[in-house]
């Protein structure tokens, strides 16, 4: 009865109408579910295969074509350009001569050089050893008429000096002043008998000097003149010396007497003042006629050495000498030519003729066309993997981006280049020759640093890197998109975004590249 009642209730609430607008809600429900709702693995995840494939890495570099011969060549030295050999364009060979400056003055200092180098090889001449001879001959006579005026010397010496010294001194022992007369000088008293006894000490020591000169006088030869005019030196110093002491009693006697006698002891005392002249005068002469002989003597020993040398043959030391000047000016004459060091092509010409050409200047360019290479700068990031002998694909702007040519790596310069901060290392690539390449082009340099055939590659972005370890994702349902992880060993990391799998994986695999 209730369940009756239950079914009737049902269907009133279920009209026609009501079941039509039922079913279409809930056909519009499924079909949003079934276009928006529904969530598809595989609609979020993108695979690839594990392939079997040639793979290779390259690095890419910009660099330029380089002559082998790049030179700027320049003269050593400085001057007016008489003559040019070359123009631009032109092929010279190894020792070409390019170019002349003037070369008078340095042709000149050649010509010098090389006849003082003649002369010094050959020593002196008959003619250069006579007038050494001659100077020598001179020298002697010279030397043996100082010596006679020496000896003539120191026997007038002595003979004036006693002389002078017996008449202007005798007077003093003729009058012994013995009258005894006082003198006033308060507190003293100086008498006559006093002033002669010490001028008789006085005169006595002159005594003993001149006889002692006279003594050495008389032994006056060749091989004493030397001793003589020595002692006869001391002896006139002495004897002036003595007259002085005689002059200085005599005068100081004058000069506090007022006696009778001041006449008499004045006038003593002129006449010794006279008599030492004539001893001074004798003591310059000889000082004069002894330096005489020195003098002549160091211009014979000048002479002499000087004719010995003439007489000599010449020393190898002094050849040697002039053979270096003679290089030295041959030197400054290859200095006024510019020589092609090596063979190539003149591609510039800088200088004029008639112009100054400065020392060291560029004044031509040298460069061998036919034997060109390239030049670029690699980062440092890739030159680890850059080794002689390695291929490079070149590519020139100047010939299009479809003309290719092949090449190797010559070196890697070990040093770095550092440019804005950036540190790059210079690569050398040879090049075959092309006559359509020229040194400053442009070259784009793709350099193969690796490769391998045949080996089993993956895309790159199926690896996945946790704790120091390779991961890739392998489809179990390739309908379903579900994976597991295996763990992988990889090896070369190539271009195209591939990277070589040396095991887990197998040829044909079905691995998962991303997941959305």
């Amino acid at each position: 009865m209730q369940l009756q009642t239950f079914i009737e209730r049902v269907k009133a609430f279920f009209t026609r109408k009501k079941i039509i607008w039922t079913v279409i809600i809930l056909l519009v429900l499924f079909g949003g579910w079934f276009l928006f709702g529904r969530k598809s693995a595989g609609g979020n995840i993108q695979t690839d295969f594990v392939k079997r494939m040639d793979i290779e890495k390259t690095v890419l570099t910009t660099g330029q074509v380089v002559s082998s011969t790049d030179l700027d060549l320049g003269f050593q030295t400085g001057g007016i350009v008489r003559r040019i050999n070359v123009k631009e364009g032109d092929k010279v060979g190894a020792g070409e001569t390019l170019a002349v400056l003037d070369q008078s003055s340095a042709l000149a200092s050649l010509a010098s050089a090389k006849a003082s180098y003649e002369k010094v090889k050959a020593a002196a001449t008959p003619q250069d050893v006579a007038v050494s001879q001659a100077a020598v001959d001179t020298a002697t006579t010279a030397l043996s008429n100082a010596k006679q005026n020496l000896f003539n010397g120191l026997s007038t010496a002595y003979n004036n000096a006693n002389t002078a010294v017996l008449s202007n001194t005798n007077a003093l022992f003729s009058n012994s002043q013995s009258s005894n007369p006082q003198f006033g000088i308060p507190g003293t008293v100086i008498t006559n008998q006093q002033l002669a006894s010490s001028v008789n000490s006085e005169r006595a020591a002159i005594n003993s000097s001149l006889v002692l000169w006279q003594t050495e006088i008389s032994t006056l030869s060749e091989s004493s003149v030397d001793k003589v005019t020595t002692d006869s030196l001391a002896n006139l110093f002495a004897v002036s010396n003595y007259m002085t002491d005689v002059i200085s009693l005599l005068t100081s006697y004058t000069q506090v007497t007022s006696g009778g006698s001041q006449a008499t002891v004045s006038s003593d005392a002129a006449s010794v003042v006279s008599g030492k002249s004539t001893v001074d005068a004798a003591y310059t002469a000889v000082t004069t006629y002894s330096q005489a002989v020195k003098s002549a003597q160091a211009s014979l020993s000048q002479a002499q050495a000087a004719l010995s040398l003439k007489q000599a043959p010449a020393r190898q030391e002094d050849v040697d000498i002039a053979a270096a000047q003679v290089q030295a000016a041959q030197v400054i004459l290859d200095n006024t030519v510019l020589v092609a060091p090596a063979n190539g092509t003149i591609t510039q010409v800088d200088v004029k003729l008639g112009e100054q050409a400065q020392a060291m200047k560029e004044a031509m360019k040298l460069q061998n066309v036919g034997q060109l290479h390239t030049e670029a700068l690699v980062s440092e990031a890739d030159i680890a993997s850059v080794g002689v002998g390695q291929t490079i694909d070149n590519t020139f702007d100047a010939l299009g981006p479809y003309q290719h040519f092949k090449s190797t790596v010559l070196t890697v310069n070990p040093a770095s280049t550092v440019i804005s901060g950036v540190v790059d290392y210079k690569v050398t690539g040879s090049l075959e020759n092309i006559p359509q390449v020229k040194p400053g082009m442009t070259a784009n340099m793709t350099i193969l640093v690796a490769e391998k055939k045949g080996v089993l590659a993956i895309p790159s972005g199926a690896i996945v890197n946790r704790s120091e370890k390779r991961y890739v994702k392998v489809i179990d349902d390739p309908k379903k998109k579900t994976y597991h992880e295996v763990e992988v060993t990889t090896g070369l990391e190539a271009d195209g975004g591939f990277t070589e799998v040396l095991s887990g994986l197998t040829e044909g695999q079905e691995i998962v590249t991303y997941i959305k």
